[in-house]
């Protein structure tokens, strides 16, 4: 089963021109703050009405413009996991789960049981959300979102709300939950490297638009467009210099990575040159600043490599051909 969505949404000066079909696979929507991509989910959950357009889900229609067809959120099939989860606070994390729940009271509880101990939440059952800590709110509001067996598993920036400790652990369980669905997941982040380690392919957003769309590491790989390639990492935009404008005709960018960038050798055709600004050192690897007449370029090497420069020395960096990225804008 696929999902198809073609829809415009208009709010105020913001406008969301959205055509794509997600296939069962888990998938990552990536895009800036304010790109449309939690819109787009809304649009999809019934929570949001488009203006025209059309939404399926395999043979169901959800929404249809020209149809006047709007089929409510409970009936599409869809479990959202929310940002602040949107846990009930007068619920128990039992109630919660079993909120959406169909069927007979003992199979309800049958289910509530396995995904309580699905998500080491046994022991909790019968707390309220706030004696919860993030973590444990998470996993319940996974396990609700579970409950109502989706077809669409829709998660917006689940990973926002918790502390760099936690967010690794509910990531690997968010992994084999999106591993296990059969249907269509759709991640909502700003952040590649989640977007990399759970989905295959992802769907890039920009001002209201998919700008680009497949596998994960081929968007890092050859970004298209310069707005996939800041959200792949990409940091360093210098303009193309007069002697290439004729073979790169209508180029008006060259980008490189942080980490492509290296000292420049004889035989370099393209060098950068400037003065040390700073330098942020990491764990394994140091952040160099060097103010460039291009501006400032950001090069990353390896901590305690021999080639770390000092700050307020002339450096002069390079990269390899095929490290070079031309972009329109």
């Amino acid at each position: 089963m696929s999902l198809y969505v073609d829809i415009c949404k208009k709010l105020g000066d913001f406008s969301l021109t959205m055509q794509v079909e997600f296939p069962d696979e888990p998938t990552a929507v990536i895009g800036a703050s304010g790109s449309g991509k939690s819109m787009l989910l809304r649009c999809i959950a019934g929570i949001e009405t488009p203006d025209d357009g059309r939404i399926t889900a395999g043979q169901d229609i959800w929404y249809d413009s020209t149809k006047k067809l709007f089929l409510p959120p409970q009936k599409r099939h869809a479990g959202y996991l929310f940002q602040q989860y949107a846990l009930f606070e007068n619920k128990t994390v039992a109630g919660n789960i079993m909120l959406g729940m169909t069927g007979t009271k003992a199979g309800k509880q049958q289910r509530c049981s396995m995904l309580l101990e699905r998500f080491q939440l046994t022991g909790l059952a019968g707390l309220r959300p706030t004696q919860l800590s993030g973590g444990q709110k998470q996993r319940t509001a996974l396990a609700r979102m579970l409950a109502a067996e989706p077809e669409v598993l829709l998660l917006d920036e689940p990973f926002s709300a918790l502390d760099t400790h936690l967010r690794g652990q509910v990531r690997r369980q968010m992994a084999e939950v999106m591993e296990q669905h059969s249907g269509v997941s759709l991640l909502v982040t700003h952040d590649f490297s989640e977007a990399l380690q759970l989905c295959s392919h992802a769907a890039v957003v920009s001002d209201g638009k998919i700008v680009e769309y497949g596998p994960c590491i081929e968007l890092w790989k050859q970004p298209k467009t310069r707005a996939c390639a800041e959200l792949t990492g990409m940091r360093n935009f210098i303009p193309v210099p007069e002697d290439l404008e004729q073979e790169k005709p209508a180029m008006q960018s060259i980008g490189i990575r942080p980490e492509h960038l290296r000292p420049a050798r004889e035989n370099d055709s393209l060098t950068y040159s400037g003065v040390v600004r700073r330098i942020l050192p990491g764990i394994y690897s140091s952040q160099v600043e060097i103010e460039t007449a291009h501006g400032t370029l950001l090069w990353e090497t390896a901590r305690g490599s021999p080639e770390l420069p000092i700050g307020g020395q002339r450096i002069t960096l390079s990269a390899d051909e095929e490290n070079l990225h031309f972009f329109l804008d």
